[in-house]
């Protein structure tokens, strides 16, 4: 059973921002910095960049401040039974986060479903945290934040949306203010595929969306997904699927991104079979704001909800 108490996304505080407070009996607290920040450990403060995280276990001392002009962050307090939760493998020490994007949209998530607060909450509640956790976790074994990270999962979700566009390493590395080489290398070094290679594939992998549950002949479905000459795009398709694209469609092979389908990836620690918990519906939880955070983001849904201020 999962109870949140108090959460929030994008709050901003001013550079005197400080926080300190002892975690109450059952109850954890998850930070997610935007900005970098200073947090006291050890009885030394240390500072950690934007993209930071930090669970703070039941009965843990809680210290932080602000480093620069402002400071923001994402924010819970709740209490948990999850095995995901309860058997985090760190505690009261700040780790970087590989795709704060990612995260910060469940923080999202879970701040306005607390809100809404509706018959489903609990469930929908559950799912997303577990979600958080398990992404979290694959993060606690890093010991240093690539400042590149974030840029090239920003640019792998870019191809994975839109494959058809006229990518090339030059385009890639433009984005990413670094050179073809080492674009290449990184790239390479995070997704165990190249560049090009991952461009090819998606593009592919729309094809195979396309020539099942489209009727649109095959010359426009390779233009549709990039290609310039229709034989190129077939040959490539060949090498993809190991069949032509007519026969792939006469097939009727009914479509989905398979793990085989997918580039391969070292495979990520196995979580305890107990990670996923049972959902027991109760009454949802009541939501709270504190002064000293920002409730959300001004791109909260609306709803007949108010949050209050605490004097």
């Amino acid at each position: 059973m999962n109870t949140i108490h108090f959460i929030g996304y994008s709050a901003v505080h001013p550079s005197t921002f400080r926080f300190e407070m002892v975690t109450a009996p059952g109850q954890y607290t998850l930070l997610l910095t935007a900005t970098a920040a200073q947090f006291l450990l050890d009885g030394q403060w240390q500072e950690h960049p934007a993209g930071t995280a930090i669970l703070y276990a039941p009965g843990q001392s809680v210290c932080y401040r602000a480093c620069r002009e402002t400071y923001q962050n994402d924010w819970i307090r709740f209490t948990s039974d999850d095995p995901l939760v309860t058997r985090f493998p760190l505690t009261g020490t700040p780790f970087p986060v590989s795709d704060t994007e990612y995260c910060h949209h469940l923080f999202k998530l879970l701040t306005w479903e607390t809100s809404l607060a509706t018959t489903d909450s609990d469930l929908i509640i559950t799912n997303l945290l577990q979600a958080l956790f398990l992404r979290l976790r694959q993060d606690t074994t890093l010991r240093q934040a690539n400042p590149h990270t974030a840029a090239l999962l920003h640019l792998r979700k870019k191809i994975y949306n839109s494959p058809q566009l006229p990518w090339n390493i030059q385009s890639m590395a433009q984005e990413l203010h670094l050179s073809t080489g080492y674009t290449q290398i990184l790239y390479k070094e995070m997704f165990h595929i190249s560049c090009m290679d991952d461009v090819i594939h998606n593009r592919i992998r729309l094809a195979k969306e396309q020539l099942l549950y489209m009727e649109k002949p095959i010359a426009e479905i390779a233009e549709a997904c990039g290609y310039r000459n229709v034989e190129h795009f077939c040959r490539q398709f060949r090498r993809q699927a190991g069949t032509t694209p007519g026969a792939f469609r006469r097939s009727g092979a009914a479509f989905s991104v398979s793990p085989a389908d997918l580039p391969q990836k070292e495979a990520a620690p196995e979580s305890s079979s107990e990670a996923a918990s049972d959902y027991k519906y109760t009454e949802p939880a009541a939501f709270i704001s504190r002064s000293h955070y920002n409730v959300a983001g001004p791109d909260m849904p609306k709803t007949p909800f108010t949050a209050g201020q605490q004097s």
